[in-house]
């Protein structure tokens, strides 16, 4: 094992664990971020924010898993936490554990083999909300004295159907930088699109296929009289994640959780339905089908640096009034109405499949 360093890594009050670093420049102040539950059981799994750092294309972390409880594993060592040192390919998801030190009352208990070459083992990542709350907190952190990580040579995210020309409504930074684009709708070929305008103030942008091609049904959007109201049942349809999950379009629902995003911000609504990447620009529908806001984001790290820990199903959208505003300023006259008869969840992902379309940007 080469460039072998020990350093203290402080993980609570009076709680101090010796680790083997196996990367250069590990040994670092550590700030550990909890980011939730393993799978479905009661242990606590953190990311050590200090400990995130770059080499060649790569990130790598520490990544530490509390057991609600000591366990034995196949070895007969006993643990109640385990560290383990991962490496990320940020820009096509994947993933691999380097090496995996267990702890019981403080001190080593035992370790795994180091990963020599581990930059030839990347494997995709699992796509479970904890999961994916650890490469946002990876991908999206700082680097001390670093330069900021190139974006992607191509990226993925949803749109909606505004009418019956070609207009998609997306995010801005869904589209920005883009060499090309390309829109698709539910069973349909990818059709090429060119930005036609944006909204940098509210991260809102519109997309045209080009020569007018339909790309799905024009949605209906809630009219402005109308406003969300906190507590009303909401869905989420898009497309995240793609190239790990299938190529339809994903539904998740959940509830309105404020009627105003960070720091009172009343262009926004936060809503509790899980959201990953790909979602952004994809429509939150309300119990009538309609269209009340357009996903935005999840919670941001500097949340988190604020709070201590990634907040759980806290997500964006922006509302669908300002949605509505920016398309009128741009001639698009959207199709409104009013949520009169709730529908079941299966009826809302069915209105949403036929206004969501998967957005493509390609930056080389």
């Amino acid at each position: 094992m080469t460039n072998r360093r020990w350093c203290c890594l402080r993980v609570a009050p009076c709680i101090a664990l010796v680790v083997l670093a196996t990367a250069p420049a590990l040994c670092l102040a550590s700030r550990w971020i909890e980011v939730g539950n393993s799978g479905v059981s009661t242990d606590k799994v953190m990311v050590d924010a200090d400990s995130v750092q770059k080499v060649d294309e790569f990130r790598l972390a520490n990544v530490m898993t509390v057991y609600a409880a000591p366990r034995t594993n196949a070895n007969g060592i006993t643990s109640d936490r385990h560290v383990r040192r991962i490496a990320m390919d940020c820009a096509h998801h994947t993933f691999v554990g380097i090496v995996t030190i267990g702890y019981l009352n403080g001190k080593r208990s035992g370790s795994s083999p180091e990963t020599q070459d581990w930059r030839t083992k990347m494997k995709p990542l699992p796509t479970d909300g904890m999961t994916q709350r650890v490469y946002a907190l990876v991908c999206g952190a700082a680097i001390p004295g670093g330069a900021p990580q190139a974006r992607p040579a191509a990226s993925t995210g949803s749109g909606i159907v505004v009418d019956e020309q070609g207009a998609v409504l997306t995010n801005q930074h869904v589209v920005s930088g883009c060499k090309s684009l390309t829109v698709q709708g539910l069973h349909a070929r990818a059709v090429p699109a060119v930005l036609d305008a944006v909204d940098s103030k509210n991260d809102l942008a519109l997309i045209k296929t080009r020569y007018g091609v339909p790309v799905g049904e024009p949605a209906r959007f809630r009219s402005n009289v109308l406003p969300a109201k906190l507590g009303e049942s909401i869905g989420v349809i898009g497309y995240p994640l793609s190239g790990l999950l299938s190529a339809e379009p994903k539904a998740t629902f959940g509830q309105v959780n404020s009627v105003a995003g960070y720091n009172n911000d009343y262009t926004l609504l936060q809503i509790s339905a899980p959201v990953q990447p790909g979602n952004s620009g994809g429509p939150v529908l309300d119990g009538a089908g309609l269209v009340i806001g357009v996903v935005v984001s999840q919670a941001s790290l500097a949340m988190t640096a604020l709070v201590g820990n990634v907040p759980q199903n806290v997500n964006f959208a922006i509302r669908g009034e300002v949605a509505q505003i920016f398309l009128a300023g741009r001639g698009v006259t959207v199709r409104t109405g009013r949520h009169q008869h709730p529908l079941a969840t299966e009826e809302i992902a069915a209105a949403g499949e036929k206004v969501a379309v998967f957005v493509r940007c390609s930056r080389e």
